[in-house]
């Protein structure tokens, strides 16, 4: 059954916290993702005068950051009442053409009509374990002032990488073996350099977590993740608690799964 938009939406058991919606292409999948961040910001201000959010970086999200210095998001959102953290970051200098944080400015940031309430990137220093403690403190700090033990987010952003990775949560990493610290210092990825990642710990807390995934070089992690194959990969972890994960995808990335995930199109 196709939704307003054109997409569709995989139908979920009562209480089932995974929701699957399958956009005709990139381009709707990421107006569809600017959609749910700008309706959870609005909510998540409403309702206790603030929202947390943490962004990600790479190409497919970046896209998704450009629509919101754009109508009809650039207006509706609570600017001014929306911190934005960011899930990871490569340790390399703002005006690097590979800063999550930088992409971020130049994408959207720089365009926004007031400046957010909040912005909190990774702090860049040449020792990946300092710049991990450092972020994990303004971690603690945010939270504490809205007088939570936990890293609650009401929404965090995040990718896939065709081997399964998500935010700098690479397959095979010490990282994902964490269980106290909520930012960590790691190396991989392409590029291969130091870089700070949230944890665990962090993701199981999210009110929401909404994975953006789009192509076809994706499809086959796509397919692994959600139908629940062997080895686990990073993304499969990356589940809250207590909330809900929902994955906007478009046709390329969905293609190998089965079709039993989907309404079939009106006549």
């Amino acid at each position: 059954m196709p939704d307003d938009n054109g997409g569709r939406e995989r139908r979920e058991p009562a209480g089932e916290a995974v929701a699957i919606r399958v956009e005709p292409d990139s381009a709707a999948a990421l107006q569809a993702a600017a959609e749910r961040l700008s309706a959870t910001a609005r909510s998540a201000a409403a309702m206790t005068g603030g929202a947390s959010i943490a962004i990600s970086g790479g190409n497919t999200p970046r896209g998704m950051h450009r629509l919101l210095a754009r109508p009809p998001y650039v207006a509706e959102i609570p600017w001014d009442r929306v911190h934005l953290f960011w899930t990871d970051e490569r340790l390399v200098s703002e005006e690097h053409p590979d800063s999550n944080f930088g992409a971020a400015r130049a994408d959207f940031l720089q365009f926004l009509p007031r400046p957010p309430g909040g912005l909190h990137p990774v702090p860049i220093s040449s020792d990946g374990e300092a710049s991990a403690r450092a972020y994990e403190k303004e971690l603690r700090k945010h939270f504490h002032e809205r007088h939570l033990d936990e890293p609650i987010f009401d929404l965090i952003l995040l990718g896939m990488g065709a081997d399964g990775h998500t935010a700098s949560l690479f397959p095979g990493s010490p990282v994902l073996n964490e269980q106290r610290r909520w930012a960590a210092a790691v190396k991989g990825g392409e590029p291969d350099v130091e870089r700070v990642t949230l944890t665990y710990p962090v993701l199981i807390c999210a009110r929401r977590i909404l994975f953006l995934v789009t192509g076809k070089s994706k499809a086959a992690a796509v397919r692994h993740v959600l139908t629940g194959k062997e080895p686990v990969l990073p993304a499969q972890r990356a589940q809250p608690r207590s909330g809900r994960a929902t994955w906007v995808i478009d046709r390329e990335a969905a293609a190998l799964l089965p079709p039993a995930f989907f309404f079939e199109f009106e006549k």
